[in-house]
């Protein structure tokens, strides 16, 4: 759809929009797994968790929540209640959908302070906006993009969950290990390694060709780029390897769920010292150690040393318990799940096309 923004107003955030009062939030130690009333908090989460207390219950109509520290933005159409602290709640004046406010705040760059408020930023921004019939054109057409966007997350979702499916029907929970496999510590079936920072005093090192992976980019998928790239010279002057296809990388360390997540490289690539990096022998197939190491996230992460936060090791890595089916089941294993990846990997073509076209709508509607 095209506009003709000419004759679009112009305001500053803060007096567009105002913070609806809300009833006593519900403390993170009182969230239930289940429950009558949905939590809504700052966190990632949609929905944070649950409670019973219809006295915690707000009942206000469509608003937007912000995360004061996290910049999390949730649009809500339902009764709900609040969650911890950091919540704001907001509601646009008479002039602006609140649909439309959603948009624009998750189009426009809100700087990061840290986990310190960052109200007072989203206040300062300035908002064009266009009479709103074609605010609600603009919402319905950005709305079709999103809800594209959330059925191709949704075909991701049930592809991994058919492929656990698959892992569970033919082996079993590798933790409990139904089904009596050999079972040995890892190190007995591959060779594990790690990598390296290569001195960010020398720019020059990070101006290569190489792959170089980074732990924040090991979260369960296959790796086929990086964010970065270093050279020859950075590999010689650190200890950072060149890994193969098919080898293996676990997050040791990291924030939030980042430690003990699992990528497979699809390419030739260094890592951080950050990483594992497990080639597996004869008697170990790479799909099938990939996917035992989903399969035991919990478990896996429960073996870190640390008190404030559960770093694994080198050691720790080698000393995990691997179920060792026959190579022949795993192999078979293998080949059901490249077939499961080649339809992800058409779906997440089409899913990055349409992350694509939302950017550009967004782009050319509120910049």
């Amino acid at each position: 759809m095209k506009v003709a923004k000419t004759k679009w107003k112009q305001n500053i955030m803060s007096d567009c929009i105002k913070t609806v009062k809300v009833k006593d939030a519900v403390q993170k130690k009182d969230y239930q797994r289940y429950g009558q009333y949905p939590i809504i908090s700052q966190e990632k989460d949609f929905i944070s968790g649950y409670c019973d207390s219809i006295e915690n219950l707000n009942s206000i109509g469509e608003v937007v929540i912000f995360g004061d520290h996290t910049r999390v933005l949730k649009f809500v159409d339902f009764d709900f209640c609040v969650g911890a602290d950091g919540v704001k709640v907001i509601r646009p004046n008479s002039d602006i959908n609140t649909k439309y406010l959603f948009h624009f705040l998750k189009w426009v760059d809100i700087p990061s302070n840290g986990y310190s408020r960052h109200f007072k930023f989203l206040k300062e921004l300035n908002i064009s906006y266009p009479s709103l019939s074609i605010q609600q054109a603009i919402t319905s057409e950005l709305d079709a993009i999103q809800t594209m966007i959330d059925g191709y997350k949704a075909q991701l979702e049930d592809l991994d969950a058919l492929a656990q499916s698959i892992f569970l029907d033919m082996f079993g929970d590798p933790v409990s290990n139904p089904k009596g496999w050999e079972k040995g510590s890892l190190n007995k079936y591959a060779s594990i390694g790690t990598g390296a920072t290569p001195s960010r005093k020398i720019v020059s090192y990070y101006e290569g060709d190489i792959p170089w992976v980074k732990s924040t980019e090991v979260h369960n998928s296959y790796i086929w780029e990086t964010q970065e790239h270093i050279t020859k010279e950075a590999i010689d002057n650190s200890n950072c390897s060149i890994y193969l296809p098919d080898t293996i990388l676990v997050a040791m360390y990291g924030q939030g769920k980042t430690r003990g997540q699992v990528g497979l490289l699809r390419i030739k690539a260094a890592t951080n010292q950050a990483c594992a990096a497990i080639q597996c022998k004869d008697s170990l197939n790479p799909t099938f150690c990939y996917w035992h190491f989903q399969m035991c996230y919990e478990a896996n992460r429960e073996l870190g040393n640390g008190t404030n936060q559960k770093n694994m090791n080198l050691t720790i890595v080698g000393n995990i318990k691997f179920i060792i089916p026959p190579l022949s089941l795993q192999q078979e294993f293998a080949f059901k799940i490249e077939s499961i990846e080649k339809q992800k990997e058409l779906i997440c073509k089409q899913l990055e096309d349409a992350k694509t076209m939302m950017a550009e709508r967004m782009q050319y509607y509120f910049s």
